[in-house]
């Protein structure tokens, strides 16, 4: 499926997904923070528990695109048939950070959004699952137009933004756990949701608890080349700093 349009990629900054966020119609008891270490505990108090979603936003190099292609081809073609779970095939080129935050307000508890949202308008379209994953598709375009990405959050950020033509080789992917507890990793340029199995105790109450959460970014990391190790960054989706 060709790109639909391009748009200007989405700095990993907080308070623009914050700000988009609350424009979909996220309750303002959440928000967006920087996440510096999944592991280190002292790093780990200063983020608000519990932690509903990640973000990740890491390089193409082409060790992981010759991963990704490989277990895609394992797969097979997804047809929207998850109840469990809402996942968006990207078609808007750039476009990742929107669909990255998309899949965690579309999958949250719809106690965290406010009703007559539009992120609330998005899931009840896309959970019927005689939709098909073309038709989510042209939902979720129809949906960007209306909130003018480019015009809107294309400029913000403390970084020159580039060009909607412009390729980047920096992508953001969402790790969240869905209805039937288990933990997803959701990517729109994959297959469809790649489910990584039930979420542990820990990880049903915060999901940055979970060790195979843990474990899934530290493979990408690991399988990065030297010049790519940092150039990864990470957000958590929890409660509001008073």
């Amino acid at each position: 499926m060709a790109d639909s349009k391009s748009v200007i990629p989405l700095e990993s900054n907080p308070s623009i997904f914050t700000e988009l966020s609350y424009k979909l119609g996220l309750s303002p008891i959440l928000q967006f923070h920087d996440v510096y270490s999944l592991t280190d505990p002292e790093l780990l108090s200063f983020l608000p528990q519990p932690i509903f979603g990640i973000i990740l936003l890491f390089p193409l190099t082409p060790n992981y695109e010759a991963y990704r292609k490989e277990k895609d081809s394992e797969s097979a073609v997804y047809e929207n048939e998850n109840p469990n779970i809402n996942w968006f095939k990207q078609t808007i080129g750039n476009g990742c950070g929107l669909y990255a935050l998309l899949h965690l307000l579309a999958n949250i508890s719809s106690d965290l959004t406010l009703s007559h949202s539009q992120i609330n308008d998005l899931v009840s379209k896309v959970s019927n699952r005689n939709v098909s994953v073309e038709e989510v598709s042209l939902i979720v375009e129809e949906l960007e137009k209306s909130i003018k990405l480019d015009e809107q959050f294309g400029s913000k950020g403390q970084t020159e933004a580039p060009s909607p033509e412009e390729a980047v080789d920096l992508h953001f992917i969402s790790f969240i756990k869905g209805k039937d507890n288990h933990l997803y990793e959701l990517d729109g340029r994959r297959n469809g949701p790649i489910d990584l199995g039930e979420a542990s105790a820990a990880g049903r109450e915060n999901v940055i608890k979970d060790q195979k959460l843990i474990d899934k970014i530290q493979f990408y990391i690991d399988n990065a080349d030297e010049k790519n190790k940092h150039n990864f960054a990470l957000m958590a989706l929890g409660p509001t700093l008073d």
